[in-house]
């Protein structure tokens, strides 16, 4: 089975884009991480029909790419810090669970180190890809019914490597799924029953940051202000949605949203394993509710997450037997 033998394995780097073995390893659906060769190219006037071959220099732009993970009841922390740029962990309440709560702060001097094993085919041989200078250049949080609750990576990396050797994956033990099975929605603080779920930051990176210095390599990138989206479906039960969309004044356009998902096991005494995704100013821009055959119609709602002069725009909390994120 050694050609199915892939892994996903990363760690925090102490200095931006210098590779650090990997140690912590995740459980993953896809990931298309995809490198970028680019030629700095003349086009001199001279005799001949094309360009010439010994008039272009090349180097490494960098990859870049998506990697998709169920959310899990444990190491999911981790990714706080990249997707967020704060972390503060709490606890342990009930002697074994931990907080730990992300909000929007300088992603600046927060980069990681990731290792993605992609075996031979059809020999099996291992050769691991690590990608150094590792940031998140967006995140999407999404569940629908009957599914697990998914988190969408979108990163970008500085260097890649394919002669370090593959790391030791170790996974947390016990681990559980979140589902829409242990989900709940609310808006306005009121249950909001749904069939979709999703809220997605672009945290705006210029991640192109070259500059004439004797090399090539990219600096760190620096942030942009975030931009937050959600999108939520459900029956379409009343005119509440469509009110808050066609509001005329800023108050009745707006409204929390808090997104809730425990775990199937209980980790304390009376606690479960938790994701808690809230957005304290919602901004709610878009509803339809189109009839497209004769099953029951749904309403389709989005917007923006603002700021509403004190709260972190959108805060991720995680709970879990996790020590530290």
């Amino acid at each position: 089975m050694a050609q199915l033998d892939h892994q996903i394995t990363a760690i925090d780097e102490s200095t931006y884009a210098t590779a650090v073995v990997t140690t912590r390893a995740w459980e993953f659906n896809t990931e298309g991480i995809e490198e970028t060769a680019s030629r700095t190219e003349g086009n001199p006037m001279r005799t001949g029909f094309t360009k010439r071959n010994d008039r272009f220099t090349p180097y490494f732009a960098g990859a870049a790419g998506s990697v998709q993970f169920d959310v899990l009841t444990k190491g999911f922390g981790f990714w706080l810090k990249h997707m967020m740029g704060s972390v503060v962990t709490s606890g342990p309440a009930e002697t074994v669970v931990y907080t730990h709560t992300g909000s929007f702060a300088d992603l600046l001097g927060k980069s990681f180190t990731l290792q993605v094993n992609r075996p031979f085919h059809p020999l099996g041989t291992n050769q691991p890809f690590t990608y150094s200078g590792g940031k998140l250049t967006e995140w999407t949080l999404s569940n629908s019914m009957d599914g697990n609750l998914v988190l969408d990576l979108g990163t970008d990396f500085a260097k890649a490597d394919t002669a370090a050797a593959l790391a030791t994956a170790a996974y947390p033990a016990s681990m559980e799924n979140f589902s829409w099975a242990g989900g709940t929605v609310t808006v306005a603080a009121a249950q909001f029953d749904v069939t979709d779920f999703s809220v997605k930051c672009n945290n705006n990176l210029a991640v192109d940051r070259r500059f004439i210095r004797a090399n090539t390599d990219k600096k760190e990138p620096t942030g942009g202000r975030r931009e937050v989206e959600f999108g939520l479906t459900a029956d379409f039960d009343s005119l509440t949605q469509r009110t808050r969309v066609n509001s005329l004044t800023r108050a009745g356009a707006l409204a929390a949203i808090v997104g809730t998902w425990n775990g199937p096991t209980l980790l304390g005494t009376t606690l479960y394993p938790q994701v808690q995704v809230t957005i304290p100013a919602a901004r709610f821009d878009s509803w339809k509710a189109a009839v497209a055959d004769d099953a029951g119609i749904k309403q389709e709602l989005s917007g923006v997450g603002l700021f509403d002069g004190t709260n972190s725009s959108c805060s991720v909390v995680y709970k879990s037997a996790d020590v530290t994120a």
